[in-house]
């Protein structure tokens, strides 16, 4: 196989592997680079479960009486290693999905004053409103 073949089918793996759902993954933004994790749940219960786990360890460790006992720990403090679950867990909040629960309710209740409502959506929802009543009211005269 020719080195060029050879290098482009190389390529073409890596890029596959890159594509992989698992790992961390690159996001640019104008200042920063980051790397987004991935990680699976079952089910809202599952992820609510998790993040209150995860504060509930914090509780405990706030409310305990020693530090790390591990020498690899040794060096870290229980509140620092607190406050960084806690961001996390922040980061964690589903309050996007939450944003978006509130519009799908929003659409299936036609409730067009919710601030978030589509524009498109409820400027259809509007007119074809409009023409109900003007034929309702054809219908009565």
């Amino acid at each position: 196989m020719k080195t060029r073949k050879l290098d482009q089918l190389k390529l073409k793996q890596l890029k596959r592997i890159g594509a992989t759902a698992y790992g961390l993954k690159k996001e640019k933004t104008k200042s920063h680079t980051f790397r987004n994790a991935t990680i699976r749940f079952e089910d809202y219960t599952d992820y609510i479960m998790r993040i209150t786990s995860l504060l509930e360890v914090c509780v405990l460790a706030l409310d305990g009486e020693g530090d790390f006992h591990s020498k690899n720990l040794s060096h870290q403090s229980r509140t620092s290693s607190v406050q960084l679950v806690i961001e996390m867990v922040i980061e964690l909040m589903p309050d996007g999905d939450m944003f978006q629960l509130e519009q799908i309710i929003a659409i299936l209740e036609n409730d067009t004053d919710y601030i978030h409502f589509p524009k498109k959506l409820k400027k259809q929802i509007l007119k074809n409103q409009e023409r109900y009543e003007k034929g309702k009211t054809h219908e009565k005269a």
